[in-house]
């Protein structure tokens, strides 16, 4: 069956959760939320902070959702736990993340001006290292943000850690009202805050160290608090890639190659995004021209790859190039290529054959994906990615919208140098990428966070070539 999976829904989980010091016993405790999803409840979120001895924090997160992915129900749970002082500022961190087929975990610990994290999936542990300026980095943004003093009009920024993926970016916090919200039964004098990080903005309400109520209009997730107690099991009805899929006029033929001209439309903006990529996707402004076709000019396989390309050749945390279990899967495919296009190919129909479609919730890892044999779009390109940087093909990993049944939803895929650039496709079996490709953002995973800022905003519509 012809599917897709909205690329983001890591990013979107991650996001939920994302972090001045704290009054005396404000924080402390345990805040526990109900999840919703465009007006459904989807399951919950929890925070537990306690005092340890020595004048220090143990922050424990919990994360649970239940959700209907093209008809199947993925259980996810993702954990936090951190070690900090009496400001919430990170000592160490651990992280969790599963959806019942899929597993990972990493472990922080801070440095001096750099944070050093090691990610482990399918037995492989991944080192990354990264850097902060000043002498302040919150174990998570939006509690700190609660314990701090606002005033309407104040604005903070302060870098906030992404434990996913290693990586360090600016939080930015301001003050955008003060009001009486209910908080467990009581009437409260709320400050109400917006909390933008990785193009995504979220309103979150804050009183006296705690959170009392955070809310994505975008995506249209909202947590709003509930007593410590509360539980039960709560499953979604709603189809998540319905929920996410993007308003189109028609589009005809969609599977043919070639050249296609589309109107990105909505409430967005668009300096945050990079939406030209030569030669298979130009733009001017919001107007994008797909053209994918097969190669024009193809290298000799193995191939002098052009200076300033290496850059798509390296490994990274979830992509482990060097890997010999990768390196020799990607050795016995292209054994023989006379060129690099026959080699991308071969790579291209081995992943297409070998990763079993399955909807996921995860971050995934190409060493686990050639473990598990399963996955949807993210898992597809991870794989090919990763092979075909092993066999010395420069590749990257896409993530944007494709046209299926009526209308567009999110999706990954990989680019691939063979001579020139060309979209491939594996998760629909396309050699050449049909001309519905339309790239949103490229690279790893935190460069993907922006596409959640077009979730629940955009429309697209087919612009008919000049006759």
């Amino acid at each position: 069956m012809t599917r897709y999976a909205p690329a983001p829904l890591a990013a979107i989980l991650l996001a939920s959760s994302c972090g001045a010091p704290l009054p005396s016993g404000g924080g402390a405790g345990v805040q526990r939320f109900a999840v919703s999803l465009q007006g459904e409840e989807i399951g919950y979120f929890q925070i537990d902070l306690e005092e340890t001895a020595g004048d220090s924090l143990l922050l424990r997160e919990e994360t649970v959702w239940d959700l209907n992915l093209m008809g199947s129900t993925r259980h996810v749970v993702m954990t936090l736990e951190a070690r900090a002082d009496s400001t919430l500022d990170l000592s160490s961190l651990d992280f969790s993340l599963s959806d019942g087929s899929a597993y990972l975990e990493s472990h922080t610990e801070r440095g001096d001006g750099v944070l050093m994290t090691t990610v482990t999936s399918a037995g492989r542990e991944t080192e990354m290292t990264a850097s902060f300026e000043g002498d302040y980095i919150p174990a998570v943004t939006d509690l700190a943000a609660a314990g701090m003093t606002w005033r309407e009009g104040d604005s903070a920024s302060f870098p906030s850690f992404d434990p996913a993926t290693g990586s360090v970016s600016e939080a930015g916090i301001t003050c955008v009202a003060t009001e009486d919200v209910v908080l467990l039964g009581d009437t409260v004098h709320a400050s109400v805050l917006e909390i933008s990080y990785m193009g995504t903005v979220t309103k979150v309400w804050v009183h006296d160290g705690q959170i009392v109520r955070e809310l994505d209009e975008g995506l249209g997730m909202e947590l709003t608090r509930v007593p410590p107690g509360q539980g039960g099991d709560v499953s979604s009805t709603r189809d998540l890639y319905e929920v996410f899929a993007v308003t189109s006029t028609p589009v005809s033929d969609p599977r043919r190659t070639g050249s296609r001209t589309f109107s990105l439309e909505g409430d967005i903006d668009w300096t945050q995004f990079v939406l030209d990529y030569p030669p298979v996707q130009t733009a001017e402004g919001a107007t994008v021209t797909v053209t994918t076709t097969t190669p024009d000019s193809i290298a000799d396989f193995p191939a002098a790859v052009p200076a300033g390309f290496e850059q798509w050749l390296c490994a990274e945390p979830m992509i482990q190039t060097g890997d010999s279990s990768l390196v020799r899967v990607a050795d016995s495919l292209t054994a023989g290529a006379r060129d690099s296009w026959q080699a991308a190919m071969a790579i291209c129909s081995f992943v297409d054959v070998f990763v079993e479609n399955s909807p996921t919730v995860s971050l995934p890892s190409s060493v686990e994906v050639l473990q598990s044999r399963r996955g949807d779009c993210n898992e597809h390109t991870v794989l090919f990615v990763a092979l075909a940087r092993a066999a010395g093909l420069p590749a990257r990993t896409c993530a944007g919208i494709v046209y299926l049944d009526g209308s567009f939803g999110y999706h990954a895929w990989p680019l691939v140098w063979v001579g020139s650039w060309v979209a491939m496709d594996p998760t629909f079996g396309q050699p050449v990428a049909d001309a519905t490709h339309i790239i949103l953002a490229e690279g790893s995973l935190e460069s993907q966070y922006v596409i959640t800022a077009v979730m629940g905003r955009l429309s697209v519509s087919e612009i008919a070539p000049e006759q």
